[in-house]
């Protein structure tokens, strides 16, 4: 009989594997990154974490936005990430006995795998401990000079723009100039 048939699985899902011996994650997994593989004896784990961090400012924000630009299409796209900003993002943060502190994150939809990952192997690294769920809001840990990140910055440029335009055609329309 093999090595790997002796291990027992404890959970196999998006964020990992977890056996009686080893642990196999994803450190950078994101929304739209799967991260690389990970495959580390459970003797290398130090702790993990299980957070729900959520961005309500930038997901109403988003979410206006899309209300605005909804006749574009792009609305629901900005819709669709307003919610999942608000709804909360589960992370599992996988901290190694080398000092590292690997982050993995997932979709709202992901929050069981998430919990279900951090507690089965909170449970093979220190088993009388309970999974701790914590919420984490932008306000709390968000730039100290209170800046918009790159990213939604373009967003909102780029939902500025697209509004103007429709305006102007709009008006154009209105006053009776147009070809169509």
């Amino acid at each position: 009989m093999s090595e790997m048939e002796a291990e027992t699985t404890y959970i196999d899902n998006i964020f990992g594997t977890v056996t009686d011996q080893r642990v196999v994650y994803h450190p950078n997994r994101g929304w739209l990154t799967e991260g690389r593989e990970e495959d580390t004896p459970l003797s290398d784990i130090a702790s993990v974490e299980f957070v729900i961090s959520r961005s309500l400012m930038n997901g109403i924000l988003l979410i206006v936005i899309g209300i605005l630009t909804i006749p574009v299409l792009v609305g629901v796209i900005l819709i669709l990430f307003g919610y999942c900003l608000l709804k909360g993002t589960p992370t599992v943060i996988v901290n190694t006995t080398r000092g590292t502190r690997e982050t993995m994150k997932g979709f709202p939809w992901h929050r069981e795998h998430a919990y279900d990952f951090a507690k089965a192997l909170q449970g093979r690294i220190q088993s009388d401990q309970d999974v701790r769920v914590g919420y984490v809001s932008s306000v709390s840990v968000g730039t100290s000079r209170g800046e918009l990140g790159r990213p939604l910055f373009y967003v909102i440029v780029v939902g500025a723009l697209v509004i103007i335009i429709m305006s102007i055609v709009w008006l154009v329309m209105l006053s009776g100039l147009s070809p169509f």
